[in-house]
């Protein structure tokens, strides 16, 4: 048995290809006038990766998918039938690809069909990698660190015409925030060889549309690193990039575009070498200490409904997304049904002692919560890894900062959902009080961090 105080892990990882057959409608753009697959450009694949201190085990399964919206309850069953784990242990994560399968039952409005036969398929490859990660677990060390990547740039421009507000349109914004840290953590076995490679970064991988089948910048990152390292399984999980996108590939460009496949490649391989460059400089801090695993449903709520922005968009906004949401908050009103302002959200957090701290959220985060996450947890531990697009996804999360701004992130994301309208102001707060209070037993005051650093 490992013993939890060390530096030894029991770990397991597997890889295996989930890629749809050609023909399987595409998710992730409701702009395509067409759905369905026509080729692929890069395969998907699965990653599953198991690591256990002799007390709690857990498991973490990434998927180049654009979310487990709808299939989180029955992928976290089947991988608990597998590996006879709780599934309170088990942590799904996306990529958020939009050129990978559509999953939930709701999206046929927009994207045509479900294909199930594939969701079935691609379900029993996931439970077989994450059986193969659980029994064949060796002796390995953890070393986690950061790198540093320049894709991502945020996607909200002001409004010239209406100070205090954002545009619609995702425009690049250099001025913007980001988050350029890749979080990393190495699996070793203890001759030495990197076995895996766990890296995260923040932004949406929407450098193409189209109808072929690909996992965007995350599939090349992947490539390049098993080249790299050419006895190791990547695996990526995405940061809070709900507000970013891959910067254009004309730096003099007022558009983010679109990207040739071989630009995509460029990109991929420029995160994969940010990752290499980290291993090289053995930079990384080894990660000791017992894993503790935790799970909470904080109740999101949203505003209450604006009535006259009901009445509004039925008579003056002919875009069908409007159309829809006022359609159905008319249809409830004059019914006398009471309005549905909750919202169930996960959040998962997984801790190593005090070496590395991970907290998943269960939407497309803003980027902002990914850096409050660091500024508030590294003053109790080494490193701290931020992972949206987690389990059961709800749709955007904005930050506070930009309750006010509106945008798609803000309103039109839950208007597409037929929520009432935004999440209320103090959203961000309730989600981070609950992650300290799993990682840290208490809640930190917003202005904390100098404060815990000498506590």
């Amino acid at each position: 048995m490992i013993s939890s105080t060390s530096d030894i892990y029991s770990v397991g990882i597997a890889t295996v290809d989930i890629t749809p057959p050609v023909g399987t409608p595409l998710a992730g753009f409701g702009d395509r006038s067409i759905h369905s697959s026509t080729a692929v450009y890069h395969p998907l694949r699965a990653v599953a990766v198991v690591v256990d201190d002799g007390e709690t085990p857990m498991l973490l399964l990434s998927a180049e998918w654009i979310a487990f919206s709808g299939m989180s309850e029955r992928v976290r069953g089947r991988l608990a039938e597998v590996t006879g784990l709780p599934t309170s242990s088990i942590i799904l994560s996306a990529t958020h690809t939009h050129c990978g399968p559509v999953m939930k039952p709701r999206d046929v409005v927009t994207h045509g069909r479900v294909d199930n036969a594939y969701l079935d398929h691609a379900v029993e490859r996931m439970a077989h990698a994450a059986e193969m990660a659980w029994k064949h677990r060796i002796a390995a060390r953890l070393r986690s660190g950061v790198g540093h990547c320049s894709l991502a740039m945020y996607r909200r421009v002001p409004d010239p015409a209406n100070p205090g507000r954002v545009l619609r349109a995702m425009r690049p914004n250099p001025d913007g925030p980001t988050d350029h840290e890749v979080g990393i953590v190495t699996i070793e076995s203890l001759d030495g060889i990197v076995r895996g490679i766990l890296f995260n970064y923040a932004c949406h991988p929407t450098s193409r549309n189209g109808l072929m089948i690909g996992g965007d910048y995350v599939g090349f990152a992947y490539d390049y690193l098993q080249e790299a390292f050419p006895y190791a399984q990547p695996c990526f999980v995405q940061g809070c990039g709900g507000d970013q996108k891959p910067r254009p590939a004309d730096s003099k460009g007022n558009t983010f575009g679109l990207r040739k496949v071989e630009q995509v490649r460029e990109i991929g391989f420029e995160l994969g070498q940010a990752v290499e460059q980290a291993i090289a400089n053995d930079s990384l801090d080894t990660v000791t200490g017992a894993i503790a695993v935790k799970q909470a449903m904080v109740e999101l709520e949203t505003e209450p409904l604006d009535r006259s922005l009901v009445k509004s968009e039925l008579t003056n906004d002919a875009r069908p997304t409007k159309q829809r949401w006022a359609r159905y908050h008319q249809e409830r009103i004059e019914q006398g049904l009471p309005e549905e302002r909750a919202v169930p959200f996960e959040v998962q957090t997984l801790r190593f002692g005090k070496s590395l701290a991970m907290a998943t959220f269960a939407g497309e985060m803003s980027v902002e919560h990914g850096l409050r996450l660091k500024r508030d947890l590294r003053p109790y531990f080494k490193h701290v890894i931020p992972m949206a697009y987690t389990n059961e996804l709800v749709g955007y999360v904005a930050s506070k900062d930009q309750f006010a701004e509106y945008g798609y992130e803000v309103l039109d994301a839950n208007q597409n959902r037929k929520r009432t309208g935004r999440f209320v102001e103090e959203t961000e707060d309730r989600i981070h009080d609950v992650c300290a209070r799993q990682l840290l037993g208490k809640t930190l005051p917003v202005a904390s961090a100098m404060e815990a650093a000498t506590s």
